[in-house]
């Protein structure tokens, strides 16, 4: 298999992208904190540019996660095939707060270049929800790393409801 084979395999570019919702989201909130403190707008709009964009790796990160859900679920073993059922429903669940974030953020942008007086608070609502995004990653990915890493594995996984997952 060669690297354009490679880079044509959905579950590759999942695995390729799905650390950047999670250590972006943890580096914009950072930067937006940073600048929420300092109350500095160059600072602010930077931060909002970094959460729109991280938050918005998701919707990729997510469709090629997708994609990918059959060729993986059967090459796993049972326990396996409940991480990733786990896995894909935590995403479903999950994810609604990164596509919010994600839009809030360039409403910020926005709103905060049309009206300079509402970035700070603008940008405080971004961090709220920026947090609970990563918090959203942060779940999504641990059951992830159990799909195929059995010594991550230290519990059963949760039972899935076979309807909310058909592929």
């Amino acid at each position: 298999m060669d690297i354009v084979d490679l880079l044509g395999d959905p579950a590759y570019r999942h695995v390729l992208l799905n650390h950047i919702p999670i250590v972006g989201l943890f580096v914009a909130l950072a930067v937006l904190l940073t600048g929420i403190a300092l109350r500095q707008p160059a600072l602010l709009f930077t931060a909002l540019v970094l959460v729109a964009l991280t938050a918005g790796s998701s919707i990729p990160v997510a469709n090629y996660g997708d994609a990918a859900y059959p060729a993986i679920f059967d090459t796993l073993d049972g326990d396996g095939r409940k991480w990733l059922d786990y896995h894909a429903e935590l995403a479903e669940c999950w994810l609604p707060v990164l596509y919010a974030n994600t839009a809030l953020a360039v409403i910020a942008i926005i709103a905060g270049a049309l009206r300079p007086r509402l970035l700070p608070w603008a940008a405080l609502l971004v961090a709220l929800v920026t947090l609970a995004g990563f918090a959203g990653a942060t779940i999504i990915a641990s059951a992830g790393g159990k799909i195929q890493h059995p010594e991550f594995r230290i519990s059963d996984p949760p039972e899935v409801e076979s309807s909310l997952r058909q592929h």
